[in-house]
C-alpha cells in the first residue's frame, strides 16, 4: 500500500515521515506533499490508499483537496490533521466520508491506532475479495469434472499462500470449495501426500527461511509475517523441519 502525507511545514512533515513505522501497516511507499497542487499531481501518478492531509494550508486548504478526493479517487481513505478543533472543519470533513480527525501535536499512540484500524480493515476487505474471487474460480471449475478435485485442491494451496500469515482453519478451506471438512483432508493428503496441516506448516517455514536469507528483518516480525506469533513455537518450529534455530540459519545462509 501506498500512503501520502500533506503538510505545509517541512518540519513537521519530516517528523511524521520518521516516527511511524508505516511498513507495520502494511504501506510500502511513503509519499509526500507541501501542497494541494503537488498531493493532485502525485496522485495522478500513484494508487494511494490513504491520505493524512493537514488543513490549513497556503492556496488550496487540505478540506478542499480532500473534496475532490472523493470525487476523483473514491477508494483513496483520508485522514485530517489540524492545529484547531473547529466544528466548521469537522462538519466538512464529515461530508467528505474523512476516516478521522486529529489535532496537532500528533498524538502518535491515537494515530497509531487509526493506522492500525485502517490496516485491519484493509485486510478484511481484500480477505472477503480473495475469497470471492476463489468461490469464482471452483465454480468455474466444477464444470469440468475430469480434473475437478485437482482444481479444488489447487485453489486451496492459492488460499493458503495468499493467507500464509494469518491463522488458517480446515473449516474455512473447505466452505472455500463447498465440502466438508473431513473430506477435504482426505482429498488433500490423497492428492499431495501430505495433511492439510503438514503442508501449511511447510509452506511457513519455506516463507520464514527466504526472509531470513533474503531481508534484515527481525526474527520476531518474520515470525509474524508468516502466522507464528509466539517466538519459542516459531523457533522449535523452524528447527524441526530445517535442523537449524532461524538465527543459525541467517548465519548459515543469509546473505553478508
Amino acid at each position: 500500500m501506498k500512503i501520502l502525507l500533506v503538510d505545509d511545514e517541512i518540519v513537521a512533515l519530516n517528523a511524521l515521515k520518521k516516527r511511524v513505522d508505516w511498513l507495520q501497516y502494511g504501506f510500502s511507499e511513503v509519499l509526500t506533499a507541501q501542497d494541494a497542487a503537488s498531493a493532485r499531481a502525485l496522485l495522478g501518478k500513484n494508487v494511494v490508499d490513504l491520505i493524512l492531509c493537514d488543513i490549513e494550508m497556503p492556496g488550496e486548504d487540505g478540506l478542499s483537496l480532500v473534496e475532490y478526493i472523493r470525487g476523483a479517487y473514491p477508494d483513496t481513505a483520508c485522514i485530517m490533521v489540524t492545529c484547531h478543533a473547529d466544528f466548521s472543519y469537522i462538519k466538512r470533513s464529515m461530508k467528505s466520508q474523512v476516516i478521522d480527525y486529529i489535532l496537532k501535536p500528533i498524538d502518535y499512540e491515537e494515530l497509531n491506532g487509526l493506522l492500525a484500524q485502517f490496516a485491519k480493515e484493509k485486510e478484511k476487505a481484500a480477505t472477503r475479495q480473495d475469497i470471492a474471487r476463489i468461490v469464482e474460480q471452483v465454480q468455474e471449475q466444477r464444470e469440468d469434472p475430469a480434473d475437478s478435485q485437482q482444481n479444488r485442491i489447487s485453489c486451496v494451496k492459492s488460499y493458503i499462500e495468499e493467507h500464509i500469515r494469518e491463522k488458517i482453519y480446515v473449516e474455512d478451506l473447505a466452505e472455500l470449495i463447498h465440502v466438508n471438512d473431513q473430506y477435504l483432508m482426505r482429498i488433500f493428503k490423497r492428492e499431495t501426500g501430505k495433511s492439510l496441516t503438514e503442508y501449511i506448516t511447510e509452506r511457513r517455514i519455506h516463507l520464514a527461511g527466504n526472509l531470513l536469507k533474503d531481508s534484515n528483518y527481525t526474527i520476531n516480525f518474520i515470525a509474524d509475517c508468516v502466522g507464528c506469533e509466539n517466538y519459542s513455537y516459531f523457533t522449535k518450529l523452524f528447527k524441526k523441519y530445517t535442523g537449524f534455530t532461524p538465527r543459525e540459519y541467517r548465519n548459515q545462509f543469509g546473505k553478508r
